[in-house]
This record gives structure tokens, C-alpha cells and sequence, in this order.
């Protein structure tokens, strides 16, 4: 997951592991080391006319409740994108997302993985890169880094790692993956 605001900022680059479904029939996704999860509920305050809808939250979904699957009768979570598929939650797309007690869009990125175990040995692969966003325009960069804002990056291919990577139009940058920027051995958070 990436694109969360500077307050959740934990979360991106996070990644997430279905865990099973929830009573929808949706899959629903904890993430690999914090107490964050994405479900679908399909109305967060258990009125029966409410805004189904993923969620991002440090609350466990309840997978035997119907509605408000978080237990706590309010819409009350990390963030949010409204959506009838129950399937995954959307790649890419606005999410509203809570950023220090104010709701702002936050334009969030989900890159699907796979795992097989295979002889004893795991092996991760990529979704084709067909799946991923074929633009991005980037919003939200700090004061110093404003000039960046508005800058449309275009999937411009896939690194020797798989992921996708994008280069902004007219100018020479970049937005890709690095699973370690410090290099090998030098993990620093």
C-alpha cells in the first residue's frame, strides 16, 4: 500500500495477507506487521441503508457479523473508498482517509502479490503489470518538494523486481520500488 497521508504514514509500503472472508464472502487482509486490516463492510454503522464500502482499520473485522463489522455502530476507520465489488479491494484509486482527525482524498495504491510454497520454498510473484495504473498524478508533497504536485507519472515498465515503475512527464523523475534503498544488510526504518 502506498499514498497514505504523512499521519498513517506507518502504513505505506505495508503489505497485507488475506486472512480469510468475512460473512459477505468478502476476503479481508491484516497487515504483515502491524495491527491494520482492509475488509468490506457493507454499512459501517449497521443502519441497513449505508454506504458499502473497503476500509482501512486497526480494528479486527468481526467475519460473523453482517454490517459494522468492527462492532462499534459508528463509521469509525483509518480510511475508506466506497465500492459494490466484494471481490478485492480497488488497486488504485480516492480513498478518504483520516490525516490527523481531517478527512482528505488520498489517491492509495494496492499492488496484489501471490505466494505458492513450492518444495519448501516460498516464491512471490507480481500481478502482470497490466494490472497496474497506467498513470498516477502526484499530490500531497511537502512544502519543499511542492513543485512535484501535479506531476502525472507514467507507467513507463517493471523493475528486475517486478514492480511497476513510472516516470513523470517532461522531466527526469521517478516513482518505483525499492525493497531496500540502503542496501543490502543496511534496513533502517
Amino acid at each position: 500500500l502506498t499514498g497514505a497521508c504523512d499521519v498513517e504514514g506507518g502504513i505505506d509500503g505495508s503489505s497485507f495477507v488475506k486472512q480469510g472472508y468475512t460473512l459477505s464472502g468478502a476476503p479481508y487482509y491484516k497487515a504483515m506487521h502491524a495491527e491494520k486490516y482492509i475488509y468490506y463492510d457493507p454499512d459501517c454503522m449497521k443502519s441497513t441503508d449505508g454506504t458499502p464500502r473497503w476500509i482501512i482499520d486497526d480494528s479486527k473485522p468481526d467475519v460473523t457479523r453482517e454490517h459494522d463489522l468492527d462492532g462499534d455502530d459508528v463509521c469509525n476507520y483509518i480510511a475508506r473508498i466506497d465500492s459494490n465489488d466484494t471481490r478485492h479491494p480497488p488497486t488504485s484509486g480516492e480513498w478518504t482517509m483520516n490525516c490527523a482527525g481531517h478527512f482528505k482524498q488520498k489517491f492509495l495504491i494496492l499492488l496484489t502479490t501471490s505466494s505458492t510454497v513450492s518444495q519448501g520454498t516460498m516464491t512471490t510473484t507480481r500481478a502482470p503489470v497490466s494490472t497496474a495504473p497506467k498513470s498516477l498524478m502526484l499530490s500531497g508533497a511537502c512544502a519543499d518538494r511542492r513543485a512535484m504536485n501535479g506531476l502525472t507519472y507514467d507507467l513507463a515498465g517493471t523493475g528486475a523486481d517486478g514492480w511497476p515503475f513510472y516516470k513523470a512527464k517532461g522531466v527526469d523523475e521517478y516513482i518505483y520500488h525499492d525493497a531496500d534503498c540502503d542496501g543490502p544488510g543496511n534496513n533502517t526504518v
